[in-house]
């Protein structure tokens, strides 16, 4: 790294760097090092990977993983520094101020006594006694003694002289080009999807501060914190994620069945609909990502709402198409290659029920088991469908050739490409069907082929279809040849 730079822009990517970080008590400032994945943005943003802190986490087969923490951090506000190096053959005296590497960091502190074999023991912030070596103590340097690097960036000129060796002068005045007004200037509220594995369509406040083009956007979010806890989390995130905070909705009245909500959950909101009412102004919301239910107080509830032509439309507000979408008759599923059935059923067990027309499966709708009726047949509770007076949740007796296991989560962060098989969220289930055309800001135009039809959903409203063939889930992104057949 240049140590002669004019401007802190002179960082590129591998640079071994270090930055300031505060400690929980905020007293001693740390200096971590990290290394430089990128070159820093016009604003200054700059990714790094820190060289000693790490993150652990928990895999779903119970395997513990550690990772080096990343973070976003702005090279502007002279947070960092080259790596100073130490001194391999410099001596330190009682009293003198120096840099000691503790925990993870270099600290600042004060030599208290020296030691035999190279060993010193420093203060670090007046308060915490170490005994460390020789090669983990070096010069304190304020930031005054930094080189230029973490000068503030000059401004060019805008004007250019060339001169040939005949005397004769062209001035070239350049002009930046005309940029379209950007929509999240620096702290401006807002609110970032996640498509992140187990978050995938929850939204999470956050506040811009910065942005590397119009397709990146830098954001500090209000809820969620870096993996050591340390500081709120900064990240980039695509601008097609990002949008300003839905407009406060007061709701006096209590949410109805079924009434798309947002719900306050593990630090964000995450979009599903009122399953039950309960008492004591609570309900049970169903998230049908994850197929899971949950109980909120109406005070953790907001209505839903979509961005929809640059307005805010509520869902309770919004027409619908059709009051009561008519159901397809239950169906029994052939494959072709035979079908294990399901057996051991119990009661509590989530499941699926099959619902098609045409002669094909259409619509997955989610239940709850709640006991065996004869041989072959099961009494199951609708998840999402209402009896016809819209008292309750539906209850019937179904053939255990018309339901299967609720398939296993898995959520794609990355786009869906055509003719992936997906399943959609709509009118309360799972309606089967193809990618026919991938969109901007993921959505996408799906084919169904019972109904002939193209509708557009958003990724967070789209699963990877999967088939249960032979007590096995089996999945493919592509069609495959030929489709369920139904028979009565």
């Amino acid at each position: 790294m240049s140590t002669h730079g004019s401007c802190n822009h002179d960082f590129k990517k591998g640079d071994e760097i270090e930055v300031l970080r505060k400690t929980d008590d905020g007293d001693v400032p740390v200096w971590f090092p990290a290394t430089a994945m990128n070159s820093p943005s016009p604003e200054g943003t700059l990714h790094v990977k820190f060289t000693t802190l790490y993150m652990e986490r928990y895999s779903k087969d119970g395997k513990r993983k550690r990772k080096k923490i990343r973070d976003y951090v702005n090279v502007i506000d002279g947070v960092r520094r080259p790596v100073t190096q130490a001194e391999p053959h410099r001596s330190f005296a009682v009293g003198e101020e120096v840099e000691t590497f503790h925990e993870n960091g270099w600290r600042r502190g004060e030599v208290k006594e020296v030691l035999e074999n190279s060993m010193y023991k420093v203060v670090i912030g007046g308060a915490v006694e170490v005994v460390v070596e020789k090669s983990r103590v070096r010069v304190y340097r304020d930031r005054s003694s930094f080189p230029s690097t973490l000068d503030p960036p000059q401004e060019k000129s805008s004007h250019l002289v060339l001169q040939s060796n005949k005397r004769t002068k062209l001035r070239i005045v350049c002009k930046s080009r005309s940029l379209r007004p950007d929509p999240f200037p620096n702290g401006t509220p807002v609110e970032v999807r996640s498509y992140e594995e187990g978050y995938q369509g929850s939204w999470y406040a956050a506040m811009v501060v910065g942005s590397i083009d119009e397709t990146k956007i830098l954001v500090q979010y209000e809820t969620l914190k870096t993996d050591d806890e340390m500081q709120p989390l900064v990240e980039m995130a695509d601008a097609s994620n990002v949008r300003p905070l839905p407009p406060t909705i007061h709701r006096m009245d209590r949410f109805k069945m079924h009434e798309e909500v947002d719900a306050w959950y593990n630090d964000g909101w995450w979009v599903g609909h009122v399953s039950k009412i309960l008492g004591g102004l609570k309900y049970a919301v169903y998230f049908w990502i994850t197929n899971e239910e949950y109980e909120f107080l109406h005070s953790e509830l907001r209505p839903h709402q979509e961005l929809i032509n640059e307005k805010w439309v509520a869902s309770f507000l919004r027409p619908k198409l059709l009051e009561k979408p008519p159901r397809p008759e239950k169906v029994k599923l052939q494959t072709g290659g035979g079908r294990t059935l399901m057996v051991g059923l119990l009661r509590g067990l989530k499941v699926e029920i099959a619902h098609g027309e045409n002669g094909f499966l259409t619509t997955w709708y989610p239940a709850v088991i709640l006991g065996p009726v004869n041989k072959g047949k099961y009494l199951v509770e609708y998840r999402t469908l209402k009896t016809t007076d819209n008292n309750g949740l539906l209850k019937e007796e179904v053939d255990v050739m018309s339901m299967r296991p609720c398939p296993p989560i898995i959520q794609s962060p990355n786009q869906f490409q055509v003719n992936d098989r997906v399943d959609a969220w709509d009118f309360n289930g799972w309606q089967t069907g193809q990618v026919f055309k991938t969109m901007k800001e993921f959505k996408y135009a799906v084919y169904f082929w019972a109904t002939k039809s193209v509708v557009e959903y958003r990724h967070d409203y789209l699963r990877l279809h999967q088939d249960f063939i032979d007590g096995v889930w089996n999945h493919g992104y592509k069609q495959r040849k030929g489709r369920w057949m139904l028979f009565m």
